[in-house]
Order: structure tokens, then C-alpha cells, then sequence
């Protein structure tokens, strides 16, 4: 697999259309759109890794996006962690879960 590209948008609507166009963008890749403090995933439906979500879909509470899908979008989860620090925006929606008392 390649190392995930860095993709930047001027807003998350623009991103999201790109992802469902552009043959270049592959899935795992990482959207930045630092206007609106949102780093994502490319995917069918591209999703935020960021509190704030714009345009893009969010997983599912507990999800954790480095294990979903077998794992296929942890390099992008990686990359995209590096961009957040560089820009000071916080991944809240890639944290790790905790799981519940008992399980």
C-alpha cells in the first residue's frame, strides 16, 4: 500500500465532492481543510477525524478508525495525526475508545 497523500481543501464541501470525483484521491488518503479546523479520511463517504465534521461523515461513537474496515485506514489515521499537530487542531474522533467496565 502507498503512504496515504495529503490533500488540502478550502472547505469540507469541497473536499467531500473531490473524494466522489477525482480519480487521484484514493480512499485512506487525508483531507485538511484548516479553515474549518477538519482533518478526514477519503473514502466513499469521507469522514472527520475532528470534533468539528463539516460536510464529511463521522464513524459511529467507539469506532476506532485505525481497527475499522480491517484496519485499512491506519496509515491515513498516522498522516493525519502528524498534519493535526503541525496545524493545532485536536483528532477527537481518532482517540481510542475506552471500553466499558466488564468487557
Amino acid at each position: 500500500m502507498n503512504r496515504p497523500k495529503v490533500w488540502t481543501f478550502h472547505s469540507t464541501r469541497e473536499a467531500y465532492d473531490a473524494c466522489q470525483v477525482r480519480e487521484d484521491i484514493q480512499d485512506g488518503d487525508v483531507l485538511v481543510i484548516e479553515q474549518e479546523n477538519v482533518i478526514g479520511i477519503a473514502h466513499t463517504w469521507p469522514f472527520a477525524l475532528t470534533e468539528d465534521s463539516g460536510e464529511l461523515h463521522t464513524l459511529k461513537k467507539g469506532i476506532d478508525p485505525r481497527t475499522w474496515e480491517g484496519g485499512k485506514h491506519a496509515p491515513g489515521v498516522t498522516v493525519a495525526e502528524r498534519e493535526a499537530e503541525r496545524l493545532g487542531i485536536r483528532l477527537t474522533r481518532a482517540e481510542v475508545a475506552t471500553p466499558a467496565e466488564g468487557n
